[in-house]
């Protein structure tokens, strides 16, 4: 992981035990963009040796709620209810992926964001979501 990349990044505050587990996830500001960010590792790999798709989904759906949940800035609480990912290309350990996310819309009951997790300049992945306001 190179100084560059870790530039302006810090770990995202109350991540949850299991998104401890696998990473830390790390988060940079930048302009109106929430940008989050992983350092995948040895530990992160499947059989083939790249990185495992539940990580990768993981981490779109955490990138997802918190898009929305900043765009939204009701405090609500939400869930997932359907999360879609297309993987367009294996990550390996040691990559650093970054993603970058789009909300389409956060209703009074339900919300539509885009994700994409990108190695440098390359997508390797491209998730949609919807999220419902919970309870």
């Amino acid at each position: 992981m190179s100084t560059t990349q870790t530039a302006g990044f810090s770990p995202f505050p109350n991540q949850g035990p299991f998104l401890e587990h696998v990473g830390p996830i790390l988060i940079r500001e930048d302009g109106d963009e929430l940008v989050l960010a992983i350092q995948t590792e040895e530990r992160h790999a499947n059989h083939r040796g790249t990185v495992q798709g539940g990580l990768l989904s993981t981490f779109a759906d955490f990138a997802l709620g918190r898009a929305i949940e900043a765009d939204a800035d009701d405090g609500k609480d939400r869930a997932t209810v359907s999360l879609t990912v297309d993987f367009l290309k294996p990550a390996k350990p040691g990559d650093w992926i970054e993603s970058r996310t789009k909300v389409d819309r956060v209703g009074g009951t339900l919300s539509f964001a885009d994700c994409s997790l990108c190695v440098g300049d390359k997508e390797i992945v491209r998730a949609r979501a919807v999220w419902v306001v919970a309870g």
